[in-house]
C-alpha cells in the first residue's frame, strides 16, 4: 500500500509543475511562484522566461525520483515474494 501512495506523491510532485511548464509553453506566458505572482511574457523577458521554465523543469526531479525509489521498491519486494515463494518449505512442516 505504501508503494502506491509513493507513485501517486510522485506522480503529483511531476503533475503540480508539468501543468504550468505546459501552459507557459503553449502560450508564452509563466507566472512566478510566490506570495506576489508576477507575469513574465516570453516575448518582454525571454532570458527570465527560460529560467523560469527550465526552474519549473528541475522542480520535476524530485517526482521522478519518488517514483524512481517506488519502482525500486516493487521489483525488490516482488523479486523476494517469487525467492520465497520458490524456497521448500522448512522441515516439519
Amino acid at each position: 500500500m505504501l508503494i502506491v501512495g509513493a507513485f501517486l506523491a510522485g506522480l503529483f510532485l511531476i503533475l503540480r509543475e508539468l501543468i504550468p511548464l505546459l501552459q507557459a509553453r503553449g502560450s508564452g506566458v509563466v507566472y512566478t511562484k510566490g506570495h506576489t505572482r508576477k507575469r513574465v511574457e516570453r516575448d518582454v523577458e525571454p532570458e527570465r522566461f527560460q529560467a523560469l521554465c527550465r526552474s519549473r523543469f528541475k522542480a520535476m526531479g524530485l517526482g521522478a525520483i519518488v517514483i524512481a525509489a517506488a519502482l525500486g521498491w516493487l521489483v525488490v519486494n516482488t523479486v523476494l515474494v517469487v525467492l520465497d515463494s520458490a524456497l521448500p518449505p522448512p522441515p516439519g512442516v
